[in-house]
């Protein structure tokens, strides 16, 4: 169905409107490092960095499909997840952007203010032949 992934912009019990996208999970972490650097010295401004990440989601893709955007009702949860990239809380309420990962793959983030780094593909392959061959030799 694609590698959807929803983002929400909060400060304290404020936040944004959904902003939805259809194939971007595998995304996520260049997505946050880039607007994290465009914003960079507007902490706190919630209404920016929400119009900075549909420009950084976006990314000048040709065409109107597989990007979206909703009112929310209140901050997303992860029953609010579709699944694969889950749901991406990007929090500027305190000195720097911090990113709350939930739903999805991206979950297993462990630092604030950091995305877990994503296995190659060559990675994922060796670690399975590694792992097929440690079964077979034990």
């Amino acid at each position: 169905m694609g590698d959807r992934v929803l983002f929400q912009v909060v400060s304290g019990e404020d936040f944004s409107p959904v902003v939805y996208c259809h194939a971007s999970g595998s995304e996520v972490r260049d997505i946050c490092a880039r607007l994290q650097g465009r914003m960079r010295g507007r902490h706190n401004d919630l209404h920016y960095t929400a119009a900075r990440l549909v420009q950084e989601c976006i990314n000048e893709r040709p065409g109107n499909l597989s990007f979206g955007m909703w009112n929310a009702v209140g901050i997303q949860t992860e029953a609010d997840s579709h699944g694969d990239g889950g749901v991406v809380l990007i929090d500027v309420s305190g000195p720097q952007m911090e990113f709350k990962c939930f739903g999805g793959y991206w979950a297993t983030a462990t630092t604030p203010g950091d995305l877990p780094r994503l296995m190659t593909y060559e990675e994922q392959s060796s670690g399975a032949f590694y792992n097929a061959l440690k079964a077979v030799n034990s």
